[in-house]
């Protein structure tokens, strides 16, 4: 009876670990239904538990995760309205960071560096407490859909910090969502006007050679870049700006380019305070011609800049 309980422990340890080894999104999950009527908000009590639980559980890379590289993630749902009973329309903002890989780091505080920061103003999707939350890559299902997506995406960006196009198996499995069948394909394939981006359009972009350029200087500026500040700061600003300069030529090349936007967004406060202590202000006007969206940003540091 003891091996047995001894032996019961002990899968349920080998359980446990693999479980929390695997894990490839640490996912928090808030949502904003304050615009919904009573009834309404009723009925999506158990999704923020239920997004959460989906996002987190599941296995979205084909290869295991060390914990000390699961990316952090943020889902963050804005109900709108609905349009019809269980059809709701949402504001999704996705963003996601990872630990900045500082071999020298000595204390137990890590520091983390922004990846992908995105706001959709076009999801739509039915829920109700009979949806079954099960992955299945197979199938168009609105709400699971959207969370592979940006699952697919939050990844793909990330393995592209620490290989060369490291993403791409990732932003392929993001695209083949986009293609399948789909009854509403708004925020998917069809944009209903304004400037965003489809998901399509994102993620078709990045699987286009016109776009290496921006892959490769989006591992230039955090692999030889901000991982590697604490190891050669000179050498690390000079891959920074490197990286910089990359982008801007595929930028200047393209009438669009909407995922330099995205790294822009995601980055700006990042670039500004990193540029503090270079010991020349007058970069920051360069810095401010590659991204003049984010100036005011730049101006402020700028100022303080020694």
């Amino acid at each position: 009876q003891r091996l047995k309980f001894l032996m019961f422990l002990f899968v349920c340890f080998i359980i446990t670990t693999e479980s929390a080894l695997s894990q490839d999104i640490k996912a928090a999950v808030t949502f904003d239904a304050s615009s919904l009527s009573a009834n309404d908000r009723d009925r999506l009590k158990n999704f923020q538990q239920q997004v959460s639980d989906y996002l987190n559980r599941n296995k979205f890379h084909s290869k295991t995760i060390e914990p000390d590289y699961t990316v952090e993630a943020d889902f963050n749902f804005f109900f709108r309205s609905t349009a019809g009973t269980d059809n709701y329309e949402v504001t999704l903002f996705v963003s996601s960071r990872r630990k900045i890989d500082d071999a020298t780091q000595k204390t137990n505080t890590p520091r983390y560096s922004p990846i992908f920061r995105f706001l959709d103003e076009r999801v739509t999707f039915n829920y109700n407490n009979s949806l079954r939350f099960e992955k299945n890559d197979a199938t168009f299902v609105p709400l699971l859909s959207l969370l592979d997506y940006y699952s697919y995406m939050i990844l793909g960006y990330d393995e592209d910090t620490y290989f060369v196009k490291g993403g791409t198996p990732l932003f392929q499995k993001a695209l083949d969502i986009c293609n399948k069948p789909m009854s509403d394909k708004k925020g998917w394939t069809e944009s209903g006007g304004g400037s965003k981006p489809t998901r399509l359009q994102i993620v078709q972009e990045l699987l286009s050679v016109r776009f290496d350029g921006y892959r490769k200087g989006l591992f230039e500026y955090m692999w030889m870049g901000i991982d590697s500040m604490s190891v050669n700061k000179r050498a690390a600003y000079k891959n920074v700006l490197s990286a910089l300069e990359r982008i801007d030529q595929v930028r200047k090349s393209e009438i669009k380019s909407y995922n330099i936007d995205i790294f822009y967004d995601a980055k700006n406060k990042e670039i500004a305070d990193l540029f503090i202590d270079y010991g020349d202000r007058a970069i920051y006007d360069k810095l401010i011609k590659f991204d003049p969206s984010h100036r005011n940003v730049y101006e402020e540091a700028q100022r303080k800049a020694r």
